[in-house]
């Protein structure tokens, strides 16, 4: 048992280097992929760095020759690499033939690289380089091996051997030509220069003094210049900058120049226009030249041409190149190694990931097919079943030989209803494979004057497929309706003219809704004299000194006290017969209680306020009432509007005696008198 469970965690255990399957896509084969990283994100997730293996289904269908030419030369038939579902016959010849199996396992190595979730590792797997000593059957004979011979760049489009070939032969020999014994012998003056004699006559002794005062014109010359004193403002960093090769070399070169005369040669460091200042590369360089290297160096590597074309386009071939071997010298170097050993040390170096159980049994294919997967394929008896992991592994569709490894393809439902069964706000009908639909972005439908003008000269109904968005139009049929109609662009543009509605005042619609009262209020006729009212029946409150109305609280005049014997409770609800009755009050909004209406003695039941009234019986708006049974007016300040209606005693003297109906009436046509 032990065994068991240590065979299946090694299984489930994936390191830096391996070969694993990846799950990109529910319903497509796996993607392989190499494993160069395994790093640990902030949120606890585990991403793995990985390089990625094309499948001939992945490349270029014009590239698929070239791989074909390389194993097999130039006598090959082509034939057409598909994912797609075969005929039983062809696909039991293809499976036989070593061309079909040395297509299924064969990848193609690539130098990209990319970031996946380790979640979506479903496996390992082995690519090994292709060798011609070893047949085809020690690569197919393999569970989960593949083989790559060559190299596939995404962006360029090509595929490239991985490896040189050994030149050998005769073809491969330089040609020598004959000697020429007429032509003279070239002078090796022309070839060479000479940089330093060593039978010169200066004693070692004089040529290192010479040395030392050519470094301390160097440093005074440092002194001098106003760009070095920045990047060296102290005495002890020109000293060493001026101490550096280039000094040494330029001393050479200036005594050799002169013949070895050491007194000509102390002339040249100090010429008139001041002392010889020298630099290399690595003091020419400004800190943020440095720096941009130093991010070149981390993305590119050594390759010195991407470094030139994205980063320095300034500088010279040689110049890159010279600081680069002056930089491996510098302590930045070497701690930039260090960080990167502490980097590489801290990163995982393997990685436990379950193994994936399927959740889902029907996954869509990538033709918009429904792939139905494991026991569901039992309902379909008449179809063929392929097997899920084989196809999964190496893309082909291979009969299955386990009832719960298989899968079926049905093609019976249109994609084109399903996408009408995931639109929002239509409904889905039962049993369908999605069961809730995805909202979809909002967009704005711009049509052109030619759609507008059509719309107005055809005989379709439009209104008709508005009703229905999923009934398709019949576009040709409508073009050949309206085209011969929009000949011209002077009718395109008469169709498509802004026109303004010409809309009915509001005293003519009173009259069509039914207005009989002429009569003109008073209360309508506005002052154009500006003169101040004689009285004002809503005055305007006081203001404060910050221009703010001083709004007065409306002390409780319409509330009663609570009931003898009634304590303070909150309402809720309760049973009909629990509910506390009060004093009915007289009016002609209810009906007065009879005896045949199943009352008692002619009494006529009331209902307290804010609660609900059985069924049939009027409902009238009531003050708010609070916990203690208090009832509780609000004032002008809780108004939720600018303008506040306060009713007077009278107006709900009246509205009390106006029935539901009239009330109603009221709402509806408020032009209309009511007494």
């Amino acid at each position: 048992m032990a065994a068991s469970v240590g065979v299946a965690n090694s299984s489930n255990m994936y390191r830096v280097g391996d070969y694993v399957f990846f799950e990109n896509s529910a319903s497509g084969p796996y993607a392989v992929r190499r494993i160069e990283e395994l790093n640990k994100t902030a949120s606890g997730n585990v991403e793995a760095r990985v390089m990625c293996f094309y499948r001939r289904g992945e490349i270029p269908t014009s590239l698929i020759p070239l791989a074909d030419k390389h194993h097999w030369g130039d006598n090959v038939e082509m034939e057409q690499d598909s994912d797609d579902e075969e005929t039983p016959g062809e696909k039991e010849k293809n499976e036989n033939s070593e061309k079909a199996l040395l297509k299924q396992r064969e990848v193609f190595l690539s130098r990209q690289i990319e970031t996946l979730p380790a979640t979506l590792i479903r496996g390992k797997c082995s690519v090994t380089l292709l060798s011609e000593v070893e047949t085809i059957s020690s690569y197919t004979s393999r569970e989960d091996a593949f083989f790559y011979a060559l190299v596939y760049d995404p962006h360029q489009k090509t595929l490239l051997a991985d490896r040189g070939n050994i030149r050998i032969g005769s073809e491969f020999q330089a040609v020598i030509p004959q000697v020429n014994e007429k032509e003279p012998i070239r002078d090796s003056d022309d070839l060479e220069e000479l940089l330093w004699q060593e039978n010169n006559g200066l004693d070692e002794e004089k040529i290192n003094q010479f040395i030392i005062i050519s470094r301390s014109v160097g440093t005074f010359a440092r002194a001098l210049d106003c760009s070095s004193s920045v990047k060296q403002p102290s005495l002890h960093m020109s000293a060493a900058a001026a101490s550096r090769d280039i000094t040494v070399f330029h001393s050479y070169q200036a005594l050799h120049a002169h013949k070895y005369n050491i007194d000509a040669a102390l002339t040249s460091l100090v010429p008139t226009t001041g002392p010889v200042l020298c630099r290399d590369e690595m003091e020419d360089w400004s800190s943020a030249e440095a720096n941009l290297f130093e991010e070149a160096i981390e993305k590119y590597g050594k390759d010195f041409n991407d470094i030139k074309k994205d980063f320095l386009p300034w500088k010279s071939m040689r110049n890159i190149i010279e600081y680069f071997f002056m930089w491996k010298t510098t302590d930045r170097y070497v701690q930039q190694k260090r960080i990167k050993a502490m980097e590489s040390e801290s990163k995982l170096k393997q990685v436990y990931v379950p193994a994936y159980t399927r959740k889902s049994q029907r996954v869509t294919g990538p033709n918009g097919e429904v792939m139905v997967l494991g026991r569901d394929c039992e309902a379909y008896p008449d179809m063929t079943k392929y097997g899920w992991s084989t196809y999964k592994k190496y893309g082909k569709f291979i009969s299955a030989t386990s009832p719960e490894d298989c899968f079926i393809i049905d093609k019976s439902q249109n994609m084109a209803s399903r996408l009408a069964q995931l639109r929002p706000g239509l409904i889905i009908e039962p049993g369908s494979p999605a069961k809730g639909g995805k909202t979809r972005a909002a967009f704005f439908l711009r049509t052109t004057p030619l759609t507008r003008a059509a719309r107005r000269v055809t005989t379709t109904r439009l209104s008709h497929y508005a009703r229905r968005p999923t009934k398709l139009i019949d576009m040709k049929a409508l073009r050949a309706e309206v085209m011969p109609q929009l000949a011209t662009k002077a009718k395109v543009i008469a169709l498509t003219r802004f026109r303004v509605k010409q809309r009915a005042p509001i005293s003519e619609m009173c009259v069509r809704m039914g207005q009989s009262d002429s009569r003109v209020q008073e209360w309508l006729i506005l002052d154009n004299k500006r003169l101040a009212p004689a009285k004002e029946a809503f005055p305007r409150p006081a203001k404060r000194t910050d221009g703010s109305y001083i709004y007065e609280r409306i002390p409780n005049l319409g509330g009663e006290g609570p009931a003898p014997g009634r304590q303070q409770m909150l309402y809720k609800k309760r049973p009909y017969e629990e509910k506390p009755v009060e004093h009915a009050v007289p009016s002609k909004v209810g009906k007065a209680g009879s005896s045949g209406s199943g009352g008692k003695g002619g009494q006529t039941r009331a209902y307290s306020v804010n609660q609900v009234t059985p069924k049939g019986t009027r409902k009238i708006a009531t003050l708010t009432r609070v916990a203690g049974g208090q009832k509780t007016v609000i004032s002008w300040q809780d108004a939720p509007d600018d303008l506040f209606y306060r009713a007077s005693p009278q107006t709900k003297k009246t509205r009390k005696q106006l029935t539901v109906a009239a009330i109603r009436r009221a709402a509806r046509k408020p032009f209309r008198r009511l007494l």
